[in-house]
């Protein structure tokens, strides 16, 4: 197979439990289905360092940083090799385009590097439309209903005030109550127009489009809002088996009128009962699962338009997220908490290859953020990259698709802020907090895949001979790190002997 243009779709706060392709029945994914269908859907795909810059430190390095508080939410150093640089001068073409306010903060580096950069403006709290801008003048935060602040007393309360003032003024002056003037659909049209004006170059290129949605605020048009408020899917009900709803509290009205709970576009990071009732957490996945529906129309705008410039032939498509979504499945909502559970850390991976060659096939090797990089040199036709200036972690996945391998690692090691880390295996989920919070203790936890799938039932008490060999095979991955000494793909055998499971 000769060389190829790559295209990267990446989504911010993607939560697998609302992806048909990952087993949801009730919220409306087409595009996604599709691309799913023609493509290879990775069913063990994690980070290894949460959350937002993290992650794309680790997608364009393709080196773990998740045990080194440096390498986390800090901006790029100059003498980091990214993505953009391993291509500058082998005749590829790099652009990046992106709504992701994050990215964007001055003095973090994250647009550096690349041949074009186009930031889509006005997502989220992004510092757009100043204060006193006249076009704004008449927005009022307590004219939006689905914004509460905090108490008087809460230390943050003045914060998610500016915030959520920004939000409002970005929201009046760029109309996004129409869905084409959402952030998802201007960064789309930005994506197909740079398409367009390729026209039929013969430069490969490579294409990062990194969309914001369906990170919060969740504030999507009609019919998005309130297309799944009536819904009651019965594998989003009982909490025993872990799944993502809990079970209503002993005493509670057991039926809870959705349409009548108030629709909250946006919570500060918090717990259930404090930020938000449990009403209207349910309310609020509702609205979420129409963000990702919206989501999903406007990937099929960009499937479309590659469908019509000839490009499904000749590109590598890639579709992934940086993280999760935590929902309420343990009592928070957003990053509250650096508490490495199945909702944050399990991100879809789905790659379809020029002519939907290899595709319809669901892969089980575990595969991290690591191996994208490698995978798109390979994919370019380009030699593997050295140790210079520093070792490549991941592994090509090309070889996993065209069936020459079945795996690249037994298991994957991730963290969050240093303060909590977890290794995934096929088997297992241990988690092993860093860090000991008087009002909140926590131990290592650890969880049986994949038949409980949303970490509910801690079977640490019942395995500890397992929950002590994983954490030993984690402890001295993490030791191999720092003096940077990572074998080519460890094993659970190459590191510590593997106990009874």
């Amino acid at each position: 197979m000769g060389a190829m243009n790559v295209i990267v779709v990446v989504c911010n706060s993607l939560h697998l439990g609302f992806l048909g392709a990952y087993g949801n029945a009730w919220i409306e994914t087409p595009n996604l289905d599709r691309l799913s269908s023609e493509g290879i859907v990775f069913d063990h795909h994690f980070p290894e360092n949460l959350t937002t810059l993290p992650t794309r430190r680790s997608w364009w390095t393709g080196r773990y940083g998740f045990a080194d508080a440096d390498q986390g939410w800090t901006p790029l150093r100059p003498d980091e090799r990214i993505l953009p640089d391993v291509f500058w001068n082998q005749g590829v073409r790099t652009a990046f385009i992106s709504d992701v306010p994050l990215l964007r903060e001055a003095g973090m580096g994250y647009g550096r590097g690349f041949d074009e950069v186009i930031w889509v403006r006005g997502q989220g709290y992004d510092p757009l439309i100043p204060a006193g801008d006249r076009r704004a003048r008449d927005v009022r935060l307590d004219d939006e209903p689905g914004l509460r602040l905090p108490p008087e007393d809460d230390p943050n309360r003045e914060l998610w005030k500016a915030r959520w003032e920004q939000f409002l003024r970005n929201r009046a002056v760029l109309g996004t109550d129409v869905e084409e003037n959402t952030g998802v659909a201007r960064t789309v049209r930005t994506a197909i127009d740079w398409l367009e004006r390729r026209g039929e170059e013969a430069e490969p290129f490579v294409l990062w489009l990194d969309l914001f949605s369906p990170h919060g605020p969740w504030d999507p048009p009609q019919p998005y809002r309130d297309q799944y408020v009536t819904v009651e899917p019965d594998e989003f009900e009982a909490g025993e088996e872990g799944d993502l709803v809990e079970e209503i509290a002993e005493g509670e009205d057991e039926e809870i009128d959705i349409e009548e709970v108030p629709v909250l576009i946006d919570v500060p990071a918090g717990a259930v009962g404090e930020v938000l009732s449990e009403a209207e957490l349910f309310r609020l996945r509702r609205t979420y699962a129409g963000t990702v529906t919206l989501v999903d129309h406007w990937l099929g705008v960009l499937f479309q338009a590659l469908d019509r410039l000839g490009r499904r032939d000749d590109t590598l498509l890639i579709f992934t997220s940086d993280q999760g979504e935590p929902l309420g499945e343990h009592g928070i909502v957003r990053r509250f908490r650096p508490w490495l559970y199945e909702e944050l850390i399990h991100t879809p991976l789905i790659v379809r290859m020029p002519q939907a060659r290899y595709g319809g096939v669901r892969h089980q090797a575990i595969v991290q953020t690591v191996d994208l990089l490698p995978t798109i040199v390979s994919a370019l036709g380009l030699p593997p990259l050295g140790d210079d200036p520093a070792p490549i972690h991941g592994h090509d996945l090309l070889p996993l698709i065209r069936g020459e391998e079945t795996k690249v690692r037994d298991y994957a090691c991730l963290g969050m802020d240093v303060a909590e880390f977890a290794i995934r295996t096929h088997l297992w989920h241990l988690v092993v907090p860093l860090e000991s919070d008087p009002d909140e203790p926590r131990s290592p936890e650890l969880y049986r895949k994949p038949e409980d799938r949303w970490d509910q039932n801690n079977v640490i008490d019942q395995h500890p001979e397992v929950a002590d060999h994983l954490e030993l095979t984690l402890r001295r991955f993490v030791e191999l790190l720092s003096r940077e000494e990572l074998v080519e793909r460890p094993s659970l055998r190459d590191i510590v002997r593997f106990g009874p499971s």
